[in-house]
């Protein structure tokens, strides 16, 4: 454990992970400052919280002003804060060390960690596989099992009270692997690896470079599970020196899990064991299956027995936001996908329904580009409700391939997709953007959809 007795650490960010940091660090003896672009007023709520908790913590906003530096001996960052701003490379330049909260929990962190990054499924692989291994670990007489990270519970807000024998399961973006420094994950998990982020990224390389940090410590007494299915992914085991176990729902390995005869196998040691039919999977779509898979091999590699795998696999429903049932009305099924921010995550959604979608996309582009859908667009859907800051990019992509509505407000686009649609239809809400244009977040975009869609029924 470090010793941040007396530490002066800067906070450079006050979202959710930004606020469970200080606290943290507060609640450990550091001097801490907090640093923010918004203003007290936009951030009031977090802050009289913190002063509330934490007596000494201080407070810089409106900026992020070079006097920090002459201050500081440390600066954590959260996600959003990109690591190559100007004060963080003069940061550097003087010889202070600039971490994110990943990288400052691992630094505290008792216990094993298991890490899931990718482009799309890190959190319903990240809570399934967390829900095998708890319910795993309860049966053996275990610690804690601990889902935290990118999913939305900041991992600072867990892991000082985290015992040797308690168990971190950790969503991580490349926004969080960007910042690491010693973080080294027991086992380690790469989903897949497609163009996000452009808008942070320089280009498709930069941004696979962030995510491969998730192995670079770690060595031949870990593991890590790559999608053999991915040219990027499946590159990495050469890359890495830690042991690699592979999935694959298009062909039969060697060694892994993959699909044979229409189940989930896994082969490891060189034996083969069947996990589950893969038609008892509740979740659709083949990506979820591949979520699955991964989530198997994870679960194998800790050591967790086959019916803890299978009985958690057959009973989990999914995450809100993705792919999540919400009403059926007049024959016209509403589905919301909200946590689809890019286009790989369209795909899949798109791939999940059969054809006759009114889909409703668009919202803060991130760089997205939009040809590997558009055959789905043009055999699928037979109406684009386009919405938000993207709608010029995506009707200039694809508005060839589907016929496109764009409405002034999100209301007014729930109302339109039903009056589009007719009895056998799906309104999917599958955005394939962020949603900070119009809203919070894409969990706020989600609720709002489904509070919407049920007044259509009420």
């Amino acid at each position: 454990m470090d010793n941040f007795e007396g530490v002066k650490i800067v906070v450079m960010g006050l979202a959710r992970s930004g606020e469970a940091a200080a606290g943290m660090l507060s609640n450990m003896g550091a001097e801490v400052l907090v640093s923010d672009q918004k203003s007290e007023g936009e951030l009031k709520e977090r802050i009289d919280r913190l002063k509330s908790e934490h007596s000494g913590i201080m407070f810089c906003l409106g900026g992020h002003p070079e006097g920090l530096l002459d201050w500081a001996n440390m600066i954590v960052i959260s996600p959003g804060v990109p690591s190559n701003i100007p004060i963080l490379n003069h940061a550097r330049q003087r010889g202070i060390p600039v971490i994110g909260e990943i990288e400052l929990a691992y630094r505290v962190c008792k216990c094993p960690v298991i890490a899931i990054t990718g482009t799309k499924g890190k959190s319903t692989t990240s809570t399934v596989l967390g829900e095998i291994l708890a319910n795993y670990r309860r049966k053996n007489g275990m610690g804690k099992t601990i889902v935290a990270g990118n999913i939305g519970k900041p991992i600072t807000k867990y892991v000082i009270d985290l015992e040797e024998n308690d168990l971190l399961v950790l969503e991580v973006s490349s926004f969080q692997l960007e910042t690491i420094v010693y973080f080294k994950p027991y086992i380690s998990v790469i989903l897949n690896i497609t163009i996000d982020h452009l808008d942070r990224y320089e280009s498709k390389g930069d941004y696979a470079a962030a995510k491969y940090r998730i192995f670079e410590n770690q060595d031949a007494h870990d593991y890590i599970i790559l999608n053999a299915d991915d040219p990027l992914t499946l590159g990495c085991v050469k890359r890495t020196k830690a042991k690699s176990v592979l999935f694959s729902t298009d062909r039969k390995l060697e060694q892994g899990v993959f699909l044979k005869k229409g189940s989930i196998v896994a082969k490891l040691n060189n034996k083969e064991i069947e996990i589950m039919k893969a038609s008892e999977l509740h979740i659709p779509g083949t990506h979820n299956l591949n979520n699955a898979m991964a989530a198997t091999g994870a679960s194998l590699v800790y050591g967790a027995d086959v019916d803890s795998i299978s009985n958690n696999l057959k009973k989990f429903a999914g995450l809100e936001h993705a792919l999540e049932f919400v009403e059926q009305i007049n024959g016209v099924t509403f589905i919301n996908d909200s946590k689809s921010t890019n286009a790989i995550s369209l795909q899949a959604a798109l791939e999940s329904f059969p054809a006759d979608i009114v889909l409703i996309i668009g919202g803060r582009d991130k760089g997205n580009e939009y040809e590997p859908v558009r055959n789905l667009i043009q055999n699928k859907v037979s109406h684009m409700v386009v919405i938000g800051e993207s709608s010029d990019k995506i009707i200039n992509n694809l508005g060839v391939y589907a016929e496109c509505h764009r409405p002034s407000t999100f209301e007014e686009a729930v109302k339109l997709s039903y009056s589009l649609a007719k009895s056998g239809d799906t309104v999917l809400l599958s955005p394939a953007c962020a949603s900070f244009d119009m809203f919070q977040d894409y969990a706020q975009r989600g609720r709002i959809f489904k509070e919407l869609v049920r007044g259509l029924a009420g």
